[in-house]
């Protein structure tokens, strides 16, 4: 965690200042949380055309159906929904096991535990939907969990996730360090991984999702045949009207299918089910479509 003299130095208090907006925002009520959440939200929707921009040609994409009226209104639910995630991680963050366990219902932990009970580790699967920083924190309540993920670029904040994250999880494995996920998983451990980005074409193959080409890594099935991990897929809903969580735990035994493209298809399928069902909740502001197929250019220039 980085000391008192570290956020001395100007570039840093922008950071500082937000990270005191959401303590102060982690102290509300879950109701007033969520709706300071979807107010963030919306400020940003005017302060940042440029992921604006990435939202509506995402829509355009996957939503072809759609009025353009309905899109432009998934657009701003999109944003407000990303800033409830923001203060639902300043919840995670901050916030007390006995405060947030009331919150949360967990649906499929069996199946984690099933595999736990063969010594057989876990790889959990999921997607970039709102509430994936809190989910964590909720699932950590129940099972030692090591998150894969990817570095900030911003090294202060880096910092600062990593030592708040340290508090209630196992471990933290970036996901270029694949031989840690491996060793992980063989010592019967739990890993989480989100690989729903735009990773380029090193490691990847193109596989479907919501009917487009998509850039989708390819390891997983060679990660699972290697460890002997069993696949569980989470959704993390969040209930309306500030009613809290659902972690919904789905058994993906198709993975390994022996076929990388039909493993990405499958994992694409899964988030694709959950995002149709709650699409204003997936995380549309990243570039999900920018690696093409040779001769495609990108949706995005």
């Amino acid at each position: 965690m980085p000391s008192f003299n570290d956020w001395l130095h100007p570039r840093h208090w922008p950071l500082a200042l937000g990270l005191g907006v959401l303590w102060l925002a982690a102290r509300l009520p879950l109701r007033a949380a969520q709706a300071f959440g979807r107010g963030l939200g919306r400020l940003a929707w005017l302060l940042i055309p440029r992921r604006r921009l990435v939202v509506r040609r995402n829509l355009e994409l996957v939503l072809p159906d759609l009025s353009e009226a309905e899109r432009r209104r998934l657009e701003h639910e999109s944003f407000a929904s990303a800033g409830m995630g923001m203060v639902e991680g300043a919840l995670a963050w901050w916030g007390r096991d006995e405060r947030l366990a009331p919150w949360v219902r967990y649906e499929g932990l069996e199946h984690i535990e099933q595999a736990r009970n063969e010594g057989r580790g876990v790889l959990i699967i999921g997607g970039h939907f709102s509430a994936l920083e809190i989910s964590g924190r909720l699932m950590a309540m129940k099972i030692p969990v090591d998150l894969v993920y990817k570095p900030a670029r911003n090294t202060m904040f880096e910092r600062v996730m990593s030592a708040m994250r340290l508090r209630y999880v196992h471990g933290l494995i970036p996901s270029s360090n694949i031989k840690a996920m491996m060793r992980r998983l063989r010592d019967g451990g739990i890993c989480w991984y989100a690989y729903d980005q735009d990773f380029g074409r090193a490691s990847s193959v193109f596989a479907p999702f919501f009917g487009v080409p998509t850039s989708t890594l390819a390891l997983t099935g060679r990660i699972v045949e290697a460890s002997g991990a069993k696949v569980v897929f989470i959704h993390p809903e969040r209930l309306p009207d500030a009613q809290g969580y659902v972690m919904r735990l789905v058994p993906v035994p198709e993975i390994p299918s022996g076929d990388p493209v039909r493993d990405a298809t499958i994992y694409n399928g899964l988030i694709e089910h959950f995002a149709r069902q709650h699409p204003a909740d997936y995380f549309w502001m990243h570039r999900r479509f920018k690696t093409r197929p040779e001769g495609e250019r990108s949706p995005y220039l």
